[in-house]
């Protein structure tokens, strides 16, 4: 079957280049814009979505055996995982968030039930754990070499120091306060976190979507049926709230 992550890239590959050329303008002066002070993460070749776990001798034995009676999610992503699948494709082809899949990925990669070459080890695994809600603000930013140990060690002490006073500061605001980190790169990192829980907008890019196994197809429009089901209960919900907020009700 072909992958959604491949169909979804073919589609934009498809267009006409003077389009192309636009998207690519505004895409990268949108990124910049909200990944200031980590550009280093737009221009590269390393990122985690790119990243191709493999299951493991071990995860295949718990595919089989399921002894360790992990969620559904987690035997779907090993199963994906034995197969030419990227970060990116698992994520899409199963309706997950981008945190979701970090989650997934980590829990797994620490159980030893998948692995990933040293090669793609280091930035990926910070970037996961910190899109999975494993690392604060603070030790992920000296990960990826923000700030040094010293600097981090420097900012709990002020951090504790205010906490015994009675004061309760959260660590990013003290590392804009030390000068560390800047109030737009904070927004960034806040961006990346927030983005990474929604999910991919139904339809888009998968206007030319086939199953190989048209017995499959059923449970396909099901699945987006459901959903487009949930997706319009969650809006209903949002316009009573704002009609009670703006006194409408």
């Amino acid at each position: 079957m072909q992958k959604v992550s491949d169909l979804f890239i073919k589609n934009i590959q498809n267009l006409p280049i003077w389009v192309k050329q636009v998207i690519a303008k505004e895409i990268l002066s949108d990124l910049s814009h909200h990944l200031t002070d980590f550009t280093s993460f737009i221009n590269t070749d390393v990122i985690f979505q790119y990243l191709c776990p493999k299951t493991s001798v071990i995860g295949q034995k718990e595919l089989e055996s399921k002894s360790m009676a992990l969620s559904e999610a987690h035997y779907t992503f090993l199963q994906d995982a034995t197969g030419q699948n990227t970060i990116f494709e698992i994520t899409l082809k199963n309706n997950w968030t981008f945190a979701d899949t970090a989650k997934i990925f980590i829990k797994l990669y620490e159980s030893e039930l998948i692995t990933i070459s040293k090669r793609d080890e280091g930035v990926n695994i910070v970037i996961a754990m910190f899109i999975a809600g494993r690392i604060r603000t603070g030790e992920f930013l000296k990960k990826i070499g923000k700030i040094d140990a010293k600097q981090l060690e420097q900012a709990l002490r002020y951090q504790k120091e205010l906490q015994e006073e009675g004061h309760h500061i959260k660590m990013a605001s003290i590392l804009i306060k030390m000068g560390y980190i800047t109030d737009q790169g904070l927004d960034s990192l806040f961006m990346l976190k927030e983005e990474s829980r929604k999910h991919m907008p139904q339809g888009m890019g998968f206007t030319s979507f086939k199953l190989d196994n048209p017995n499959q197809e059923d449970d396909y429009v099901q699945r987006l049926q459901k959903e487009l089901s949930r997706l319009e209960n969650e809006n209903k919900i949002m316009k009573k709230r704002l009609r009670q907020l703006l006194n409408m009700d």
